[in-house]
């Protein structure tokens, strides 16, 4: 697959071509800052971004931010100035997607590629800004590259023989493991708070479905059961929870769910597409790329408990 083609790097979301960064400004985000009530967006210019994640404690988000046709950028929102600026700057002609930092702020991952090349996973040591570039035999692309909770590996899939899989490295590059040998494609892996255990999601059923596994890939279990897409999980700071995204009904929403796939709960509603849900450090918010008539921007959305309201409608525990 051509994974840095402009419809892969989409990622299932159609671009938008519209010039320049503008941001609304937003008052520091912490647990006390953040009122309860109607999503905050947290941006404004419009343009296609994708996979954001909280850093600073929460304090300033990165994101991917389709800078110019055909070229992705990550970029650092300062969430108390409302700016945006490039994290890593002079990177050429090199798109950098699905950007994370590692717990304790050593490492940067990134998904790199060039033109219409295959993507790279690059862990980049941020104090010798020195880069590693893992390698595979595969003609696959690397995708969803997250550091473990102790920052000592990183965990990725890649394709290398056979369905795209899961896969472990250390940050220095050594001791690559493969960790699933699933049927179907093997996406988007997060971890619980301790380590021990992966959700992901894969689409054996021909459909994307949500599973966990031990950290070294045994035990798996089924956490989802329907006939539709469930993709992007992330599990929240305290291990508790499961945010991402599903078809369910009808159109891209975000969802939460307990860790054992009970509870599930909309998180957004309608036809409008949610996607990417990425945890606050405080574990009561999610942010989200939501395209509103065309415009995609950052919006910061409560996450609600059974009974809570969600666009008007009221939200009770559900099955998977």
């Amino acid at each position: 697959m051509n994974f840095c083609s402009r419809s892969c790097l989409s990622s299932c979301v159609a671009p938008i071509r519209i010039r320049g960064v503008r941001t609304i400004l937003v008052l520091m985000l912490g647990l006390h800052g953040i009122a309860a009530g109607e999503p905050r967006q947290l941006t404004s210019d419009g343009i296609l971004k994708r996979d954001p994640c909280f850093v600073d404690g929460g304090k300033s988000l990165l994101y991917g931010y389709d800078e110019q046709d055909d070229l992705v950028r990550v970029l650092k929102l300062d969430l108390s100035s409302g700016k945006s600026e490039p994290f890593v700057p002079d990177v050429g002609d090199k798109h950098h997607i699905e950007p994370k930092l590692s717990p304790d702020g050593r490492f940067m991952s990134v998904t790199e590629c060039t033109g219409n090349q295959t993507a790279k996973l690059v862990i980049r040591n941020l104090e010798t800004r020195k880069d590693v570039y893992i390698t595979h035999s595969g003609r696959g692309g690397t995708r969803s590259p997250v550091f473990t909770p102790d920052s000592r590996r990183v965990v990725y899939a890649f394709a290398e023989t056979g369905p795209q899989q899961l896969w472990s490295v250390q940050v220095d590059g050594k001791d690559k493991k493969q960790l699933t040998q699933c049927q179907g494609v093997s996406n988007w892996p997060s971890f619980t708070p301790d380590g021990k255990t992966i959700v992901f999601s894969n689409s054996r059923e021909n459909n994307y479905e949500i599973y966990s596994m031990n950290a070294d890939g045994s035990n798996e279990k089924r956490l989802t059961s329907n006939t539709i897409m469930d993709i992007r999980p992330v599990v929240s700071p305290d291990g508790s929870q499961i945010a991402f995204t599903s078809t369910r009904d009808g159109g891209y929403n975000v969802y939460v769910m307990n860790m054992d796939g009970s509870n599930v709960r909309a998180l957004t509603t309608g036809l409008d597409r949610d996607d990417y849900p990425a945890w606050h450090p405080d574990n009561r918010h999610v942010v989200i790329v939501s395209e509103k008539g065309g415009r995609f921007d950052l919006y910061l959305h409560e996450v609600p408990v059974a009974g809570q309201a969600v666009d008007g409608k009221p939200v009770a525990g559900a099955g998977s």
